[in-house]
């Protein structure tokens, strides 16, 4: 299983640190990026970040009503991959087209209670689906087991399109979230709350 680290951070220094921390040991880190519209935080923004960069790949997590908004500044700044959710303002297919046309491959979100169907439209347009087995915007919310069930289904539905999940993911759930069909799990309060962030991913990446 592939494990992303997922951190959300309202102030630079912090979110530097995690970077920092952990980016070493992954290939890719996921940077949630609330606008306090679509989700209550807002996050920190890329001209907070000055001239700092990742030493690994890294993407961004728009949970924002407006993505088209966000994407150019967070490009710019080397994010190589943009997730949008489906429930996002605008005219996403044009979004999408943004995004290739800034060389960033494309993911969309879809949070709980929102049916499958509305990825429909979109499907054939990114490289990947991403579950929310929480409520966005926080992270240490719930984890919501129905997704599960929700991704099994997907799955069996569209078996050749990538699936990854976010939110809640820990060592008790994630066999099952495996076994549904998920092959990437980007994971935060599990890491960032443990003594050990580093043995942490270990042992996730190792289920």
């Amino acid at each position: 299983m592939q494990i992303t680290p997922a951190i959300l951070e309202t102030e630079p220094e912090a979110l530097k640190e995690k970077v920092g921390l952990i980016e070493s040991s992954v290939d890719l880190i996921q940077i949630d990026v609330g606008d306090g519209q679509f989700v209550p935080t807002v996050t920190v923004l890329p001209r907070a970040l000055g001239e700092f960069r990742p030493l690994t790949a890294f993407e961004v997590h728009l949970m924002v009503k407006r993505p088209d908004r966000f994407v150019a500044d967070w490009a710019h700044l080397g994010a190589t991959k943009v997730i949008f959710h489906v429930e996002a303002e605008g005219d996403l297919e044009h979004f999408i087209a943004q995004c290739r046309e800034l060389d960033c491959d494309v993911g969309i979100a879809i949070s709980p209670g929102t049916s499958a169907d509305t990825l429909q439209p979109y499907l054939d347009l990114v490289d990947e689906v991403m579950f929310l087995a929480i409520q966005p915007g926080a992270q240490g919310n719930p984890f919501l087991p129905e997704v599960v069930k929700e991704i099994s289904a997907f799955h069996k539905a569209m078996p050749g399109m990538s699936i990854a999940v976010d939110g809640g993911v820990s060592k008790e759930n994630l066999p099952g979230l495996k076994a549904a069909g998920v092959q990437r799990a980007c994971v935060g309060a599990t890491l960032w709350k443990s003594a050990d962030p580093i043995a942490t991913l270990t042992e996730l990446t190792a289920l």
